[in-house]
């Protein structure tokens, strides 16, 4: 499975895990434990992608890392470094496409690569994403897939009202 998800993800507030995330982790997490993929590819950007890799290795799911390019991670938040560190360890494979350094402002098409060889190494697509939020970025990198053949579950992690 190729895990493509947005830059987003509801954060943790400062004294427990907020509704919003647990509600999206839960709903990410039960597509993918539903259907246990044998192997995971991720390029672990902030948002979805990095804030998966816990729960996937929590559940023994074989990870594969995507870098587009050294210093890609830069931008990660020490805490996601952290994640970033442990995904590394616990990965059977780390894809590095360019031993070249990451340029900022190649970032999108730095994400695109990396995304591009998780789904070429791949045998189906979780997308991941909130359909209640536009999130422009993420918008252009699913215009980049637009008529690839290979099967595609998207989750929408967005939260519902909550009525009383």
């Amino acid at each position: 499975m190729a895990l493509l998800g947005e830059n987003y993800f509801p954060p943790v507030s400062k004294s427990h895990m907020s509704f919003r995330r647990g509600k999206a982790l839960e709903k990410i997490g039960s597509a993918v434990l539903q259907y246990r993929p044998s192997v995971v590819y991720v390029c672990p950007t902030k948002g979805v992608n990095i804030n998966l890799i816990p729960l996937l290795m929590m559940n023994n799911i074989k990870l594969r890392i995507v870098m587009p390019r050294k210093h890609f991670f830069i931008t990660l938040t020490d805490e996601e470094k952290i994640i970033l560190d442990a995904a590394c360890d616990y990965a059977d494979k780390i894809i590095i496409l360019d031993q070249g350094k990451a340029d900022p402002l190649k970032f999108a098409e730095d994400w695109y690569l990396a995304s591009e060889r998780a789904v070429e190494s791949s045998d189906w697509v979780l997308v991941a994403h909130n359909t209640d939020e536009e999130n422009e970025s993420f918008n252009n990198l699913m215009v980049k897939f637009d008529g690839n053949p290979k099967p595609v579950l998207a989750v929408d992690f967005g939260v519902e009202e909550q009525y009383l």
